[in-house]
């Protein structure tokens, strides 16, 4: 250990210690906070295609080629593409007024890992550090390394000059359009190409740490000096054998003590299925998966042995260890997703991403307790406990690129309290910088006379938040309605009013299914509007954010579910609305999701303002 490295560390965390005279110096980590912005999904949308037949469509507002998706695939997706990447520029403005110096980013920091975008987060991140000395630590989601060794690829909806869809590919081989355009940039980056420009965000150890290691390398604590670590951090010297084909893959994953006493340990869990056979290896070879760690666990059992060694080291050495992960490590459902497979089907509401309880379980037994995630694009707090006392929190990170737009931080208050809070991106800076070239494309679709076509009114949006509202609106009439629901239960939940949940409720059980049948077929006749669909998004992505953005009337209406007779017995509508609204109130009652303590002995949780 080099002292001077130690004394700058921390004087940087705003810790005053007297002259060091030992290894135990330290180790209790106080005031100290740590940032989490997680599913940015970058697109530069300014960028260079480096194309001889499309160069993006000219913003008049700006004067520049925007290089842009269509409003309409944002409205098909999960994610928006193109004002997420004003969302992260006003998210770290807001972290430099804060003067937050860690910054977390688990996963999906671009969409799908082409170089064009890759090179934008990179510009972007090492400004920050250099202006400001902001430190960055990454990892991969599935939207990064899309296959481990690259390939060929591109998207067909980039929004062309008259409003239409253009097709632009890296390689002509995927062409089959005439009209597509072909662009090197949009390729997918397997794990080194991405990863070299991205080696000062995590990935490799920096002269400021004061520990960097990875699952490949011998454990030495006591000896660590960064010259020799340096020449063995490149990927080449992070490969395992796949337990299915016996071909190398790479493995991302890190530990980093940027500070002394806290340890971040970052897990890359992406999974990918050899497909061949074939002499190629890059994604026509190679299959990625969303599941995370339910086959993370079996594919990368090296990597689960590791986790164990750090825990202990951690643990011996007194360290506050803090995982995270693209992939989350815990029911995110507050426990409800059981129920939810029953009503949806076990493939539906991306249920098959929940992590099963005994895949949670080993991760706890192997020493991780506070987790941090992303991939779900949603606000929660889960928590694992076990008879055998087995306990693990997993903390959700919202999206940057849909609802709710936010960010997380911990503040370590004193050894055993970590505060935890959520950050709503309201306002972000030119949100609205495509919106004319939107109405181009708007008047285009019009034009084919489409039943499907997104609603205009979204480009009234006065602000970042009220938009990605908007979004999730339209994606649940586009997409989710259509996909997910079973099609009575989602036909009564669209015109069902309060009053008339009310009334259901406060009737016996046994008189309810023929005062729901009444109800349905009033409400298809009438063509009444409900909202209780919207609703249920909106606290399922939301949690706590969600629910305030409900009225005060619902909202009260949901805290009381639980505490009413709402048994499903069969698969009638009104079992089915019954076994809805059970699920609505587990999700309006879990754990605290936007400002709350954590207690980092017995990992209690206290909710910001409560005596409890």
């Amino acid at each position: 250990m080099k002292y001077p490295r130690l004394f700058a560390a921390l004087m940087k965390a705003g810790i005053l210690v007297s002259c060091p005279s030992s290894w135990t110096l330290a180790q209790s980590v106080t005031d100290v906070k740590v940032a989490f912005l997680a599913d940015i999904h970058l697109q530069d949308v300014y960028g260079d295609f480096e194309s001889q037949e499309f160069k993006g469509v000219l913003n008049q507002k700006t004067g520049q080629m925007a290089t842009i998706r269509t409003m309409e695939s944002q409205l098909n997706s999960t994610r928006l593409f193109n004002e997420n990447y004003f969302a992260l520029l006003s998210a770290l403005e807001d972290l430099r007024r804060k003067r937050i110096q860690w910054v977390v980013l688990p996963g999906d920091f671009t969409d799908d890992g082409q170089p064009m975008n890759v090179l934008a987060l990179s510009r972007i991140l090492k400004e920050y550090n250099q202006r400001y000395g902001m430190r960055f630590f990454l990892t991969t989601g599935n939207h990064d390394p899309v296959y481990p060794y690259g390939g060929p690829d591109g998207k067909r909806d980039f929004l062309g000059e008259k409003g239409q869809n253009q097709a632009v590919f890296s390689d002509p081989s995927l062409v089959s359009d005439s009209s597509a355009a072909i662009s090197p940039p949009l390729a997918n980056w397997g794990y080194f190409e991405l990863i070299d420009p991205l080696q000062s965000f995590g990935f490799s150890q920096d002269p400021e740490d004061i520990f960097w290691t990875h699952p490949f390398l011998d454990w030495d604590y006591e000896g660590y000096s960064y010259e020799p670590i340096r020449e063995k951090a490149g990927m080449d010297h992070r490969l395992f054998a796949d337990p299915l084909s016996g071909f190398l893959l790479p493995d991302a994953s890190y530990l980093v003590e940027p500070i002394p006493g806290l340890w971040l340990l970052a897990i890359d869990a992406n999974v990918y299925t050899y497909s061949g056979p074939t002499e190629r290896m890059d994604s026509s070879a190679w299959r990625g998966s969303s599941l995370g760690f339910n086959v993370a666990v079996a594919s990368k059992e090296h990597q689960l042995n590791w986790i164990r060694k750090v825990s202990q080291e951690a643990k011996a050495r007194g360290k506050t260890l803090i995982s995270f992960s693209h992939y989350p490590l815990a029911d995110f459902h507050q426990d409800r997703s059981a129920e939810m497979a029953l009503l949806f089907g076990a493939g539906k509401l991306q249920l098959a991403r929940v992590p099963l309880p005994d895949v949670s379980k080993l991760y706890a037994e192997a020493g991780i307790r506070v987790h941090f995630a992303g991939h779900m694009h949603i606000n929660d707090t889960g928590k694992l406990a076990q008879a055998d006392s087995t306990v693990l929190i997993n903390i959700q990170v919202p999206s940057l690129a849909a609802f709710p737009p936010a960010y997380k931080t911990f503040h370590l208050l004193d050894s055993s309290t970590m505060h935890i809070q959520t950050h709503l991106i309201q306002h972000a800076d030119r949100f609205d910088e495509f919106f004319d070239l939107y109405r181009m494309e708007h008047q285009w679709l019009n034009q084919k006379a489409s039943s499907k076509t997104w609603n205009l009114k979204i480009l009234d949006a006065e602000n970042y938040l009220e938009y990605t509202q908007m979004h999730l609106q339209e994606l649940i009439r586009l997409r989710f309605s259509e996909s997910d629901w079973p099609e009575r239960l989602k036909n009564l939940l669209q015109g069902i009013s309060l009053q008339q949940v009310k009334t259901w409720l406060n009737t016996p059980v046994e008189k309810r299914e023929a005062l729901l049948d009444k109800m349905y077929d009033e409400n298809q006749k009438a063509k009444q509007k409900g909202f209780l669909l919207e609703d249920f998004y909106l606290i399922k992505n939301g949690g706590d954010l969600g629910m305030g953005q409900i009225p005060q009337e619902r909202a009260e209406l949901y805290l009381q579910l639980p505490n009413r007779r709402l048994s499903s017995l069969d698969s009638s509508l009104n079992g089915q609305f019954s076994s809805f609204l059970r699920i609505l109130g587990g999700l309006s009652t879990g754990l605290p999701s936007d400002d709350f303590f954590l207690d980092l002995q017995d990992l209690s949780i206290r909710r910001s303002g409560s005596l409890n």
